[in-house]
Parts: C-alpha cells; structure tokens; sequence
C-alpha cells in the first residue's frame, strides 16, 4: 500500500512539475539593432586645435546613436565632455560610414555645429588596455565659438575597466 502512494505522490509531483516549467515558456520579441548600430556607442575622444590639445588632452566621452526615424540617414552626435554641450543630428552614409553636417541644430542651445570629415574606421584604434576597437574621427565647428575648427578623434567605448579613462 505505501509503495502504491509513494508512486502516486511521485507521479503527482512530476505532473506539477511538468505543468509549472511548461507554463513559464515566454515567446521573446526578437531583437533588432539599429540601423546605424556600425556607427553608434560611447567614444573616449580628444580634441584639438591646430594641433594644440584641448581641455588639457584629457580624453572626454561622446556618443552617438540612432535617431527616433532609425532610417539609416541621419544619427545624432551628442557632447559629453567636450565642454560645448551640444547635441546635432548629423547625415551618415552607412557604406562608408561617414558623416557630416552643416549648421545643423544644437538641441541644447542656439547654436549650430558644422561637422566635416567625419569617419568611423572599424578595428581601426587600440584601446588603453590593448584591446582592437573602433576608431572615431571628426572636424568640428560650433558657433558659439566662431573661426575654430577643432579635431575631435578617439576610440569606441571597450566597457572594459582598465580601458576606461
């Protein structure tokens, strides 16, 4: 008789089991990157100014990611450190992954920024730690601070911490 409810207590739980992980299966939404997913994520830059570095050579944040259009023609470049505290939308073309614009609209101020020769070069910089990343490179201008043309370079955040400044 005690074998007879070990088995069904057994049998029981298996059923309860079954039913409790079944029950907790989830259909995911698949995940999508952006359209400028090459060209966007969180740079250490430095600028400078005919040659000369700026804000003491230190290496700043900036990012840049997708806009709201996500349409593979326009990204915004946001200042994190620069100390011009700007954020632009800026043309991209994703074959070569350039970009560029001229006065466009500062979201932060009356300004407007003029970005030239702007580039991302996959693999194309190392990492304070030695690691492979992207590289990063631009010509700015900014009205509020008129006739300088600043060069802003650097490399793609790693996440890594000895990579951080």
């Amino acid at each position: 008789m005690r074998t007879i409810m070990n088995k069904q207590y057994i049998i029981g739980l298996l059923l309860v089991a079954t039913v409790l992980f079944s029950s907790c299966e989830k259909d995911l939404p698949e995940v999508k990157n952006t359209q400028v997913v090459k060209m966007a994520g969180t740079w250490w830059v430095t600028m400078s100014l005919n040659g000369a570095p700026q804000i003491d050579g230190d290496h700043v944040q900036i990012n840049t990611f997708n806009t709201t259009a996500d349409d593979g023609k326009q990204m915004w470049v946001q200042d994190a450190g620069l100390g011009f505290d700007f954020q632009s939308k800026v043309d991209v073309n994703l074959s070569d992954l350039t970009f560029s614009a001229t006065n466009a609209k500062d979201e932060n101020s009356d300004a407007t920024v003029t970005i030239t020769a702007g580039k991302v070069f996959p693999n194309g910089g190392k990492s304070k730690g030695g690691h492979i990343t992207d590289s990063i490179y631009m010509e700015l201008q900014i009205s509020s601070d008129p006739g300088k043309k600043y060069v802003v370079a650097g490399i793609l955040r790693t996440k890594f911490d000895e990579d951080d400044y």
